[in-house]
C-alpha cells in the first residue's frame, strides 16, 4: 500500500468516525446465517471451521486471518498489524476493536491477546453476556420514552355510570394488574394511564389485545413485575423509572 492510498484511508476512517459521532456506539454486530461447510477446500478442517464461526458472526476475512494470527502469535501490537497485513495502524486498530466488540480480543496494556483459546468459549461467556447486556439497555432506554398520550375523540356515555368515552383516567394505589380488573374497566369504559410509586404486578392472566384498548400507559416509580410471555407485546406501554422485573 502506499502512502497516499493510506493517507485516504486513514481520511476516509476520521470522516467515517465523525459521521457516527452523534451517538455513543454500544456495540456493533453483524450475525449471518451459518453457511454450510464445504466438503472440498484445501484448508485445513480445523481452521475451515474457525473461518465459518467467525464470517456468520459478521467478521470478513481480514477479521479472520487477524484472529488467526493472533492464535499463532499469542500477543501482537497495531504496527505489527500493520506491517504484517500491510494496512495502515488505524485500519489494524479498527479491526481489533471489532474484534474486542464480539469478545474474541481483549486489551493488555498496548497489546492485544485473545479473551480465551476457545472460540466456543469466548463466545458463550464473551459475546452472549454483551448482545444480552446491550439490549437490556436499549429496552430500558425504550420503556422510558416519553409517549404522549392521545385520548380518543369525546363521545356522550352510553349509560348511566359508565366513564367518558375516549377520556384517560388516572388510577392510582394499584399494585396489580389482571384480567379481572381490566374486564371491570372495560365494562364502565375506562381507559386508564396507572401511576404506581411502589411495587406493581403484571399476572400472566391477561390477554394482550385486552390490555392494549384499557392501558394507555403504566408509568412506574418503583418495582414492575412483568411475565415474560406477555414482555414483548406491552412494554410499549411502559414508563418505568424503577426496575423491571421479567418472570
Amino acid at each position: 500500500m502506499s502512502k497516499e492510498e493510506r493517507r485516504r484511508e486513514e481520511e476516509e476512517e476520521d470522516e467515517e468516525e465523525e459521521r457516527e459521532g452523534e451517538f455513543e456506539v454500544l456495540a456493533q454486530w453483524t450475525v449471518r446465517r451459518l453457511r454450510p461447510l464445504e466438503e472440498e477446500a484445501e484448508e485445513d478442517y480445523t481452521e475451515r471451521v474457525k473461518r465459518w464461526v467467525l464470517y456468520s458472526l459478521g467478521l470478513d476475512k481480514l477479521h479472520q486471518d487477524i484472529f488467526l494470527y493472533l492464535e499463532k502469535k499469542l500477543r501482537t501490537t497495531t504496527t505489527d498489524l500493520a506491517e504484517t497485513f500491510d494496512i495502515s495502524p488505524n485500519t489494524a486498530r479498527k479491526y481489533l476493536d471489532e474484534l474486542h466488540t464480539v469478545g474474541l480480543v481483549d486489551y493488555v496494556g498496548r497489546e492485544y491477546a485473545l479473551t480465551y483459546e476457545s472460540l466456543s468459549r469466548a463466545i458463550e461467556l464473551m459475546l452472549i453476556p454483551r448482545i444480552t447486556d446491550t439490549l437490556r439497555i436499549i429496552a430500558r432506554g425504550a420503556s422510558t420514552t416519553d409517549f404522549p398520550i392521545l385520548p380518543l375523540p369525546p363521545r356522550t356515555p352510553v349509560g348511566p355510570g359508565r366513564a367518558e368515552y375516549g377520556e384517560v383516567y388516572e388510577e392510582k394505589g394499584v399494585t396489580r394488574v389482571n384480567r379481572k380488573l381490566l374486564e371491570e374497566w372495560l365494562k364502565v369504559g375506562k381507559r386508564v394511564h396507572i401511576k404506581s410509586y411502589s411495587s406493581l404486578t403484571i399476572d400472566e392472566d391477561i390477554d394482550p389485545n385486552l390490555f392494549d384498548t384499557i392501558v394507555e400507559r403504566i408509568e412506574c416509580y418503583g418495582r414492575l413485575k412483568v411475565p415474560n410471555n406477555l414482555y414483548g407485546a406491552i412494554s410499549h406501554k411502559f414508563r418505568v423509572f424503577g426496575h423491571i422485573d421479567v418472570y
